[in-house]
């Protein structure tokens, strides 16, 4: 009995080892990885759209959909970055991603970092209901955004 209860939790764990070191890797392929975040920062753009409009004030102001945008955009907001990090995911003919973003990649995620709390900040903003507070978190966002998008997107 005891050899058998031994065996199955080094199965366990064998199995635990090798999802998580298959998840880490999910891509097929390079191309794969580069449609993979291309994907989640479309998802994550259209969300941010929709708030800037409000922002802007080019559509009426809803706090309740500005708040399930903001909670879809901070949830997207760690998805991305291992899309940038497979082998042959770099630039080329299927992506505007520059060449610095692997020559400067500390920085690359350090913003992505940012970008996630950013996003953090601004659904917790969203959820406090306060107006000023939802567009100052955006305008911050916003800034980090375009910080990243100049230095790093074609």
């Amino acid at each position: 009995m005891r050899v058998t209860q031994l065996i199955t939790a080094g199965l366990v764990g064998t199995f635990a080892l090798i999802g998580s070191a298959t998840a880490q890797n999910a891509f097929n392929d390079a191309d794969k990885a580069v449609e993979y975040r291309q994907k989640a920062l479309s998802v994550m753009q259209n969300n941010f759209s929709a708030m800037g409009d409000m922002v802007k004030g080019d559509v009426a102001w809803d706090s309740a959909v500005f708040t399930a945008r903001a909670a879809d955009f901070a949830a997207m907001s760690s998805i991305p970055w291992s899309g940038f990090e497979t082998e042959g995911a770099k630039p080329g003919s299927n992506t505007d991603a520059l060449p610095a973003i692997w020559e400067n990649w500390s920085d690359f995620q350090e913003r992505a970092e940012q970008l996630e709390s950013d996003a953090q900040a601004l659904l917790s903003a969203a959820q406090g209901g306060d107006e000023a507070a939802m567009k100052r978190s955006f305008m911050a966002a916003a800034r980090n955004c375009k910080g990243c998008h100049d230095q790093y997107k074609d």
